[in-house]
């Protein structure tokens, strides 16, 4: 439906006192968690492969283990379009006599298109403990039980607790014992913690403090002095688990944002009926190849 004069009745009157409803927007928060790459395909394949395992003992005389190695963990990123216009009458434009005020079509445009971008890259952390929505190796993001070749390894508690000093300990310790296909421990590192609004203030509590919160003696806190997670936190407004929170690591191919047609905006005049058409249209796609690229819990 176009907007017409009826959609803007008062902006065609002298006299208001102000024109608004355009207002500032968050910097962009998936590129916290995401590393951008270009693609040139309709679909982006990723797979993991199994390397060696451990050496054998061998026995005297006896011959020397063989190994083996393969694809294990085929991880797709399908990308998709993600578009919005509007159009306006030619009337509507020419009666308005606040054009310096009304708010700009082609930023109200980006504006709808970046925050959409914004809740599908946290949809990735917001479903990353729900099965519907698993990764290549058919696990949620979040899960007890990420098949190896060897067994199992989990990113997430057995219990779902909230942020706390003792809970984020144990987030540090799992992350450093994270195995590979063949079920060897990898060096894995904690690179910085994502928290909903509600969660920000624990997490500034528990990292920049030298000394532990919410106890009577004077020890340190070993998370700060430890650098434990040295990039800090970010809090991300569209996370929608009030109680989670979420721990990125170093570990490489994890969290993706695939751009195939980068962000375009078009306005023409139609011929016909002299209506002005805005729209803005890209295409891409957020996913998550590596399993050990966060731990997170999602609160009790």
């Amino acid at each position: 439906m176009a907007i017409n004069t009826t959609s803007i009745a008062n902006l065609l009157r002298p006299g208001l006192a102000a024109v608004f409803g355009d207002y500032p927007m968050y910097p962009s928060q998936w590129s916290e968690i995401y590393s951008v790459y270009d693609s040139d395909k309709a679909v982006e394949i990723e797979v993991e492969m199994r390397m060696l395992g451990l050496a054998q003992l061998r026995p005297e005389g006896s011959p020397t283990a063989v190994d083996t190695m393969g694809q294990r963990i085929t991880t797709n990123y399908t990308h998709k379009y993600v578009a919005l216009s509007f159009n306006i009458t030619r009337q509507a434009l020419v009666d308005n006599l606040y054009k310096t005020k009304f708010p700009l079509m082609v930023r109200a445009l980006k504006d709808s298109m970046a925050q959409t971008k914004e809740i599908l890259g946290a949809s990735v952390l917001n479903n990353g403990n729900n099965a519907a929505f698993p990764i290549g190796d058919g696990q949620p993001l979040f899960s007890l039980n990420h098949p190896i070749d060897t067994g199992v390894v989990a990113n997430t508690p057995t219990i779902q607790t909230d942020l706390t000093e003792g809970s984020l300990e144990a987030g540090l310790i799992a992350i450093q014992q994270f195995r590979n296909q063949a079920g060897l421990i990898v060096q894995t590192k904690p690179k910085k913690l994502i928290v909903p609004p509600l969660g920000q203030f624990v997490a500034e509590r528990l990292l920049a403090s030298a000394f532990r919160t919410g106890t009577n003696v004077n020890d340190i806190s070993a998370t700060y002095n430890l650098t434990a997670v040295p990039e800090g936190y970010r809090v991300n407004q569209f996370l929608n688990a009030n109680n989670a929170w979420f721990l990125l690591t170093d570990a490489n191919d994890g969290f993706k944002h695939y751009v195939r047609e980068s962000l375009e905006t078009d306005v023409y005049t139609d011929f016909q009926t002299d209506n002005l058409l805005a729209k803005a249209v890209e295409r891409y796609s957020f996913g998550v190849s590596n399993f050990r690229a966060a731990y997170a819990s999602y609160g009790p």
